[in-house]
């Protein structure tokens, strides 16, 4: 027994030592912060001063050095994030992953984005491709002079970084315009269902905007059905959810304690760890010029922020730039086109495979663009020798000027020049807020968005016959054209992805707006004060109450026939999506049951697709079913759908003998909603809360795949708001995620034109990418809580100094 204890003890030791070396080791992966380095490639003498959260004050005399030390510094901070990001570009994912990355692979091969990259490089000027190759200096720098483990996700997947090279950057910039763009999949989305419904049950499912006319969709139900789309929509992902946009507004000294602008933006994109942006302040000590805000990792610029003299915000304005063609097969290398057959253009893609055998991928290209119905080998079996399913987007055409555009906008110090920059701007059209130290406001759409011919009655809804001309693109809508504002007499711009112009504007934008519940909520806070000041804003950005749940939720009500506490509850419940309240949890529960009950008897399987929340038809069908509906209340509310399209949803077809009626939808669906809450959370409703099931789980790419220790790199916590609340926090409709939020506002910042100095930032995360560091998820309890901070220029070393970094060019010795 004694011997026994002994060898307990002793293995108890060894594995406790272990654990310490492991750990102390993965900790020395921590970048040098502090201290003075030397290297090659500099120009002069860098200062990088990082403050108490971590963000970098980047001091250089010129701006090649200021790429340089950025590209150094994104590299110490958040080099795996890079690594990711560019192998899943450039369809390299699977070399780390194995087949569980073909997926991914398979997709962005088939998009073309290395080629693409490699195009835009190529028609870039000199002083774009300066910066982008100072930058992947500054990158390599890093690599090559790093004598400490790298994070832990290399150690993991066993990863040597290559070098980093200006079209990783490019590559980068084209997955962002991926990531705002997607109306190909509601084209492809529509398409299912007229595969199976009619034209006009499917405009039940995808309303047009409220207020706007639109043709009735054609019935192309005979191709779509050849085309085998779910397989195709499975390869090309889901739509994104209602919320993944943006706000910001801007408003002019008219309505300022200061008589100077201030100006308010929240991009909402997926939230993951680390965050999608890295905070950066850069000081041209030579001109004494200041940029600070939010950059993404792999690239060279600020892209929202401020300056000296302006600062500016993004939201997306979500143009129709990608349509989807059905292409018609001509024996097996040949497709139909308006002339006659033409060929395609073929390559080979190899993909290496970690573990397995490498795979080839043939690409085939029309002169639309790539065949993505190649992408899932499942599709490309099924559909045969007849159609195939192509994408032309704006962002795969040629000598895309994106990352000028970007550059230029930063370095702008007034609406003209800020204008300018936009002419270079490529990718998915943004509404572009600005405003100045001399009180001007400013608003601009610029982009590449296509004019599509008067006679296209599809207006980009579907995938339109690739052989016929009038469905091809007539070319792009000319810059000065584009939707414009300059001190408008009203002093107010707001944008939350909702239409930005008005039925006499000439050209089409798209027709796939996000509703107009956010951007109504923005401008009736507003226009509620004439004093606004940065808490105000602070305010506004925070404010999760959900005009969609105060425009549906009188309908529902109104329905049910028994009245109860809970019933009452929801009566008198103002729309606030509070963590700690039960009613957002019993509303959308309620919701979801409903909305099943009016469509899943129909869909069947297919409903599995199209679970998020449609509000615009559930009003509708409640407020047709009853007798004398009261007119809408005093706040903006969505106009009903025609009476006959939404109630015919209401009878239940799997019960041929029984006509049902939304009012029957309505108490059956609330009874079987508070029966789920009281299974899951008890009997005692006002214990039930919102923020027990509506969690955020910041995720990371790819150890949240990995059981065991993938928790260690996620952040998590429960969240205020909803899909349609101003501080958007996405709540999944997916009966395996029901209720989870995966996305939400990705920065948050606040300007003052008055004092740009007490402008305020955050971003959900932290700094740093690796899980050891202490601004891994520093920042996180702050955004959670609506906190933020400043980011001061006065000093090139900022007072609450957290290290000093000095970078030095390599001397004629030391060569």
């Amino acid at each position: 027994m004694r011997v026994i204890k002994i060898t307990l003890i002793l293995l108890v030791l060894l594995v406790t030592t272990t654990v310490l070396i492991g750990y102390g080791w993965m900790r020395s992966s921590l970048p040098q912060i502090d201290g003075e380095i030397s290297l090659g490639g500099l120009n002069g003498e860098v200062t990088i001063a990082r403050d108490k959260h971590g963000v970098p004050h980047i001091s250089a005399s010129t701006d090649h050095d200021i790429h340089f030390a950025l590209g150094y510094a994104h590299a110490q901070d958040r080099l795996w994030q890079m690594e990711s990001n560019r192998r899943i570009g450039h369809g390299r994912l699977a070399e780390v992953v194995g087949e569980g990355g073909l997926g991914f692979d398979r997709f962005f091969r088939t998009l073309g984005f290395t080629e693409r990259a490699e195009d835009a490089w190529e028609g870039l000027d000199d002083a774009a491709k300066s910066g982008l190759q100072a930058y992947a200096d500054g990158v390599n720098a890093f690599l090559n002079t790093n004598t400490s483990p790298l994070p832990p996700e290399f150690l993991i997947f066993g990863v040597t970084p290559e070098p980093w090279s200006p079209v990783d950057t490019l590559v980068w910039q084209k997955m962002m315009w991926l990531d705002l763009s997607g109306n190909f999949r509601r084209e492809i989305a529509r398409a299912r269902l007229l595969s199976k419904f009619t034209p006009e049950q499917v405009s039940t499912i995808f309303p047009s905007y409220p207020g706007t006319v639109e043709h009735e969709l054609p019935n192309l139900s005979a191709i779509y059905g050849a085309l085998e789309l779910d397989a195709i929509a499975s390869a090309v992902g889901p739509e994104k959810p209602e919320g993944y946009g943006s706000n910001n507004w801007v408003i002019s000294g008219d309505h300022t304690k200061s008589g100077k602008p201030l100006l308010a933006n929240d991009p909402h994109l997926g939230l993951t760890t680390p965050s999608i942006w890295y905070l950066a302040r850069l000081h041209n000590s030579t001109t004494n010029t200041n940029m600070v805000g939010v950059s993404f990792p792999g690239s060279p610029s600020i892209v929202l922020g401020r300056n000296d003299r302006i600062a500016w915000g993004f939201t997306n304005t979500a143009p129709d730039i990608q349509d989807t063609y059905i292409e018609k097969l001509v024996g097996k290398n040949q497709y139909m086109a308006p002339a006659g057959p033409a060929d395609f253009e073929i390559r080979d893609e190899i993909i290496k495979v970690r573990g397995a055998d490498d795979v080839i991928l043939k690409v085939r290209e029309t002169r639309h663009g790539p065949v993505i119905s190649d992408i899932n080998p499942q599709a490309k079996e099924l559909t045969g020798d007849e159609y195939v399913l192509s994408l032309q987007w704006t962002a795969l055409g040629k000598r895309d000027t994106g990352v000028i555009s970007l550059m230029k906008i930063a370095s702008a110090t007034n609406f003209e020049e800020f204008k300018a920059a936009g002419r270079y701007y490529f990718g998915p059209e943004q509404n572009m807020i600005y405003a100045d130290i001399d009180g001007n406001i400013g608003y601009y759409a610029p982009a590449r968005v296509p004019i599509r011919h008067p006679d296209n009655e599809i207006n980009g809804r579907l995938p339109s016959p690739g052989w016929l001309s009038k469905y091809d693109w007539q070319g792009f809508i000319d810059y000065n054209e584009l939707p414009l504002r300059e001190n408008p007499a009203n002093g107010i711009i707001a944008t939350a992805n909702e239409k930005i112009v008005d039925e006499d504007y000439p050209h089409f934008i798209t027709g796939d707006w996000s509703l107009p519940y956010r951007g109504n909520r923005i401008r009736a806070l507003l226009n509620a004060k004439s004093d606004h000041d940065l808490r105000s804003f602070k305010e506004i950005q925070s404010d999760f109450v959900s005009d969609m749940a105060r425009d549906v939720t009188p309908w529902l009500t109104a329905l049910v026939d028994k009245e109860s506490d809970i019933l009452g509850a929801l009566k008198n419940w103002d729309g606030s999506m509070d963590a700690d309240r039960p009613e957002p949890l019993i509303f959308h529960t309620w919701l979801n049951h409903y909305q099943a009950a009016l469509l899943e008897d129909e869909f069947g399987d297919l409903y599995g697709g199209f679970r998020r929340s449609n509000p615009q038809l559930v009003k509708s069908s409640a407020y047709w079913a009853l007798e004398n509906p009261e007119s809408d209340s005093e706040y903006y509310a969505l106009p009903p759908l025609d009476k006959s399209r939404a109630l015919g949803w209401c009878d239940d077809t799997e019960t041929p003998d029984v006509v049902e009626t939304c009012r029957d939808i309505a108490n059956s669906s609330f009874t079987s909603a508070i029966a789920e809450i009281e299974a899951n959370h008890g009997t005692h409703w006002q214990n039930w809360r919102w923020g027990d099931v509506h969690t955020l789980t910041q995720t990371h790419r790819p150890m949240s795949q990995i059981s065991v220790i993938g928790k260690y790199f996620e952040l998590k916590d429960d969240v205020d708001g909803g899909r349609f609340t101003i501080n958007v926090a996405g709540a999944s409709t997916n009966p395996n995620t029901l209720h989870i939020s995966g996305h939400g506002p990705s920065y948050r910042g606040i300007f003052d034109l008055a004092d740009l100095e007490n402008s305020l930032y955050i971003q959900p995360t932290g700094q740093s990418g690796n899980p050891f560091s202490k601004h891994f998820g520093d920042l996180f309890p702050l955004w959670r809580n609506n906190e933020y901070f400043t980011i001061k220029t006065d000093k090139i070393i900022p007072d609450e100094v957290e290290a000093i970094l000095t970078l030095k060019p390599i001397t004629s010795e030391e060569k």
